[in-house]
């Protein structure tokens, strides 16, 4: 199936939604079975459709919500507070985190700071928020913080149609492992995806994922609480955030459940849809499965 009829289905089947919480504007999809809930959190993009296919699978087992990142502000702290005030009016309870590399950050802030919400983390090829990080592991975030200052000024610079050609361009990278039929679906997914981008979101997105320094404050006590509720997705082939991070992360997660088998880069995810839905899956029916046992 091409990806547009594939995505005209979606949206059929999720309509998009739209609702004002503490100044915050959510545009949403909600829908799926069951009692379990996750709330998916795309990465700097912060175009929640990227990861249609996954909810969709998702979806299949669990009740599941996403959506873009509200573009009234750049502070992780507001946006994770606004995003537990949403899912609270949405009459979810106890959700399972599930982020992907921004999101994954977002998510380590949000479990912090509001544990009576959170009944688990899936974290996919993402960095870590750790206040007894190393300095060396801290560089590649510093590095990216400054990569992210050039591209808030090249999106005052740039007109959006020159902007999503960069961003394109940057993609081609990640895409060097695929076959032409996946090649052509990630293509044919992010045109569409970047077709939606404005100059404003962009740098809104960057300014979310500088503003990341100021939550470098967590530490290994804070989620004492979700004792063997962690899953770690990180792929081997996937340096984004380097291996020291890696490692940090781990450490930092309170006895998790590391899977680095799902290869693919940093688009793992995208490339191996089933197999990540099936681990998520597997991941989260175990440990409801396990405090049914206690």
């Amino acid at each position: 199936m091409s990806f547009q009829a594939d995505f005209e289905r979606f949206t059929k089947t999720f309509p998009l939604k739209t609702k004002r919480i503490n100044g915050l504007t959510f545009n949403y999809r909600l829908g799926g079975n069951g009692e379990k809930a996750i709330v998916l959190l795309v990465g700097g993009l912060g175009i929640s459709d990227a990861f249609y296919n996954i909810f969709t699978g998702l979806a299949e087992s669990f009740t599941v919500l996403t959506f873009d990142y509200p573009a009234e502000t750049c502070r992780n702290s507001v946006l994770a507070d606004g995003i537990i005030e949403f899912i609270r009016a949405l009459g979810l309870n106890k959700v399972f985190l599930i982020g992907q590399s921004y999101g994954g950050l977002l998510a380590q802030v949000i479990a912090k700071r509001h544990p009576e919400n959170v009944a688990g983390l899936v974290l996919s090829n993402t960095g870590c928020l750790d206040a007894e990080m190393s300095e060396e592991a801290k560089r590649p975030m510093l590095q990216m913080r400054e990569s992210l200052k050039k591209s808030i000024l090249v999106s005052r610079l740039l007109p959006v149609f020159l902007l999503r050609g960069k961003l394109l361009k940057m993609m081609d990278k990640h895409l060097q492992r695929c076959t032409p039929d996946e090649k052509q679906y990630l293509i044919d997914l992010y045109k569409f995806m970047f077709s939606k981008l404005t100059n404003r979101h962009e740098r809104n997105m960057c300014s979310l994922m500088i503003d990341l320094e100021n939550e470098i404050d967590i530490r290994k006590s804070d989620y004492e609480y979700l004792e063997k509720k962690v899953l770690l997705l990180l792929s081997e082939d996937d340096q984004t955030f380097g291996d020291l991070i890696k490692q940090a992360l781990i450490e930092m997660m309170p006895n998790p459940v590391v899977n680095t088998g799902i290869s693919g880069g940093h688009l793992a995810l995208l490339l191996k849809t089933d197999l990540y839905v099936r681990t998520v899956t597997d991941f989260i029916d175990h440990i409801e499965n396990t405090s049914r046992l206690f």
